[in-house]
């Protein structure tokens, strides 16, 4: 990492950044990819006139609510594959500063800059577009050795391991040419919430796809070939209940962001791959009326009209489907993407959670957030629309400890120890909430140990 990429927040830069660390920067080895979490990457269309997530304010764009609408929900196609199914948006960069407009004066909330900058990433997103590779190339600063990996966080996360796994090509050839040879590059991951199960699932399956069937890929660790160390920060490891929340009731509108309709997010197949997992027994029903309970059940949708299974939102639906006249040929439609989406969770959960042993050059490690009150379980009466909180516990207000752990204790196993499929190298338990865990100083400081200093 080149030591003029470095600009980073006042509270953490005297306590992280000393001559030392400055020294071992500028000599680091392995190039590091950050990856941020879901709603961490700024979207636009596909002609870059306009953003449709990460800059908020209001004089962005001259667009329609409609045209919104249409832009940041995913296509809903009959006899299509989740894959084939392509949307007029793009990525275009972490969302560092949020740009929001607030009683009409624009203001700049910091997401992922501290990160970014902590990692050495310059100013300069590489996005997955090879355009900014060549911003690089043409750039006359010094060789910078962090970069970003912006994806579209709507899209299945199979399809985003496969697009990093090119953008690790892509960063390979560009290094190698500016290095003036061809040795083979090891890289370093970091990685924050979803960004870590994009990870996970690229060492494990490499660029392979999801079976459309719920079947799992095979196994063969084919993405870690060219991976030293992986760092996922707050990682919804067994899922996390603000994504069923989020399918269920929406998006609320905030000062700093739009809201969206629970219509709208069914049509992303990334959020049920984070679901939790219903052996976890996450879940509760307050009416006893049935034992269905399985979020992977598309039967269990329809009773309790969510999301894209609410038979009452005729409108919204005719805005998402404007190519299909008939109302019943878009309920089944709408119907059919759901069981897709249902379906290709289903296969990613079974394909994170099998246990297998990494292989002997790979280190991994867990950042822990677990001292901030979480949702641990939901409960729910049939006709409302609202999720109520059963248990909190220990986590970091989004993701619990028991999920970045994947703890199988919470499927009724007895044991004084973690009893997890996955395994890691270390464990790093700090006290912060979801987001702030990629600004806490100590989470800063103890990626750059691993990073620079770790024997």
């Amino acid at each position: 990492m080149s030591g003029n990429t470095h600009k980073i927040n006042h509270d953490i830069e005297q306590s992280i950044f000393s001559e030392q660390y400055q020294n071992s920067l500028q000599s680091h080895v392995n190039p590091v990819i950050v990856i941020p979490g879901i709603l961490g990457s700024q979207l636009v269309n596909k002609d870059e006139s306009f953003s449709l997530w990460g800059d908020f304010r209001r004089n962005t764009s001259q667009v329609s609510d409609e045209q919104r609408i249409l832009q940041i929900a995913l296509p809903i196609k009959s006899e299509m594959t989740l894959d084939q199914i392509k949307g007029n948006s793009i990525a275009d960069g972490s969302v560092r500063k949020a740009k929001v407009s607030v009683a009409g004066l624009p203001l700049n909330i910091n997401i992922y800059g501290s990160m970014m900058e902590a990692m050495g990433v310059g100013g300069q997103g590489l996005g997955n577009k090879l355009k900014r590779l060549d911003d690089y190339i043409d750039d006359k600063r010094d060789l910078t050795n962090a970069f970003e990996f912006s994806y579209d966080w709507r899209r299945s996360i199979d399809e985003n391991a496969i697009e990093l796994g090119i953008f690790i090509q892509q960063i390979s050839r560009y290094l190698k040419l500016q290095r003036g040879n061809k040795k083979p590059i090891k890289f370093d991951i970091v990685a924050h919430s979803m960004g870590g199960l994009i990870a996970r699932y690229f060492l494990r399956y490499g660029q392979q796809l999801l079976p459309a069937d719920g079947s799992t890929p095979i196994l063969n660790w084919s993405g870690s070939a060219n991976i030293k160390n992986v760092i996922i920060i707050g990682t919804p490891n067994g899922g996390s209940l603000f994504a069923l929340e989020r399918l269920v009731i929406g998006l609320p509108k905030s000062s700093a962001t739009p809201g969206y309709d629970p219509l709208i997010l069914g049509t992303m197949p990334s959020v049920y791959q984070l679901l939790p997992r219903s052996r976890h027994n996450t879940f509760q029903r307050l009416d006893n009326k049935s034992n269905l309970t399985d979020f992977m059940n598309i039967e269990l949708w329809q009773e309790y009209s969510w999301g894209l299974a609410n038979k009452k939102r005729e409108k919204l639906m005719a805005l998402l489907m404007p190519d299909i006249d008939s109302v019943s040929k878009r309920k089944e439609t709408a119907m059919e993407h759901l069981e897709k989406c249902l379906t290709i969770a289903t296969g990613f959960q079974k394909a994170m959670d099998k246990r297998a042993t990494p292989p002997a050059h790979l280190n991994i490690f867990l950042f822990v957030g677990d001292t901030v009150s979480t949702p641990l379980i939901f409960g729910v009466k049939k006709g409302e629309s609202t999720l109520t909180t059963i248990k909190r516990g220990a986590g970091d207000g989004t993701v619990s400890r028991a999920s970045v752990l994947l703890d199988e204790r919470l499927n009724g196993i007895q044991a004084n120890k973690v009893v997890s499929p996955l395994k890691w190298d270390n464990v790093i338990f700090l006290d912060s909430n979801h987001l702030g865990l990629t600004k806490n100083p100590v989470c800063v400081k103890n990626i750059l140990y691993i990073l620079l200093e770790r024997p």
